[in-house]
């Protein structure tokens, strides 16, 4: 599909096919992930990948046993890949310490940065991988991780100095159990209410 169609036809999904997803078609959403801008060609993110039954460990740590009776979307639980997306924030402040760089005095910590670039282009990465899956046929859910951050880290061997980006749901859809969030009939906000041009 051409990338028109596929920002159309962009939307979160809720309710999954436990069908596992080709090995060769996930390979290819991941590596969308490898495709994206970041600053100084720093690349730092990772994704950790849990995939069919792997997926309970994300599951029993951020949604456990007890709660799952009243949680509204049961069918996001069948999701048969989970990725979880990661920053790197030493790795830019590294970057930025190298001779080409060393001038900008980013690479002295990362409070000199004023816009974290390790939390864009992880989210660049999630962006991409979110549409290629798209482009792929699979649905797909982002969402965070919010308190469980630090137990998702453990639990799957993440390094303490990854800064948590979010979690995407990846998988073939169930249309017949799909319900939309409580925010997607919310408009979209006007062109000209976002696009200032020549200023504010």
């Amino acid at each position: 599909m051409d990338f028109a169609d596929l920002l159309r036809r962009r939307h979160m999904t809720r309710a999954f096919s436990a069908e596992p997803v080709p090995d060769e078609v996930l390979v290819g959403v991941l590596d969308a992930a490898r495709r994206v801008p970041s600053a100084g060609n720093t690349q730092g993110f990772d994704v950790v990948v849990l995939e069919g039954p792997d997926t309970a460990r994300y599951w029993d740590v951020t949604l456990p046993a007890e709660r799952r009776e009243g949680f509204r979307w049961h069918s996001l639980l069948a999701a048969p890949v989970i990725v979880t997306v990661w920053a790197d924030p030493a790795a830019y402040v590294s970057r930025y310490g190298e001779p080409d760089k060393a001038r900008t005095g980013l690479g002295e910590s990362a409070e000199s940065w004023a816009t974290p670039y390790w939390i864009v282009d992880a989210s660049f990465a999630a962006m991409a991988m979110q549409y290629a899956a798209i482009d792929a046929g699979l649905g797909v859910l982002f969402f965070g991780m919010f308190d469980h951050a630090a137990d998702v880290a453990a639990a799957l061997g993440v390094p303490a100095d990854r800064e948590p980006i979010g979690t995407m749901a990846i998988g073939w859809p169930d249309r017949s159990g799909d319900e939309p969030g409580r925010s997607r009939d919310r408009p979209r906000r006007p062109f000209d209410d976002i696009v200032h041009r020549g200023g504010w």
